[in-house]
């Protein structure tokens, strides 16, 4: 399938753990999936999609990406957002802040969804 063909194409949305050891994959396979003509959104927090590489640009129609701000959790640093960011220690408060992004990200679930039958 040529990139931007309609015909069987999916919607596919992409919400990998905060780590570039997971992001950096899953950003290469929603290249490889939006080469095929499917949309891609990749959702992350506003810092890590800042920090990921650019998008080609005979794929960018294709990928969207959608930042969800970390909820505040005590004793997680401000602006914290990979685990990159943290020492190990930390890692527990950034996983509460992650599961702390289900009710947005329901909200944007919803909203595709709706916008997918409009």
């Amino acid at each position: 399938m040529e990139a931007g063909s309609s015909s069987d194409s999916l919607h596919i949305v992409i919400f990998p753990w905060l780590a570039f050891g997971h992001m950096h994959p899953f950003l290469e396979l929603a290249k490889s999936l939006a080469t095929r003509g499917h949309r891609i959104t990749f959702i992350s927090t506003p810092r890590n999609i800042q920090r990921l590489p650019s998008i080609p640009s005979h794929l960018s129609s294709l990928i969207t990406f959608v930042a969800l701000k970390l909820p505040h959790v005590e004793l997680l640093p401000e602006n914290a957002e990979p685990t990159s960011d943290i020492s190990q220690g930390i890692v527990p408060y950034l996983e509460k802040a992650f599961d702390g992004l289900s009710t947005p990200f329901s909200a944007f679930l919803r909203s595709a969804c709706s916008d997918r039958e409009k």
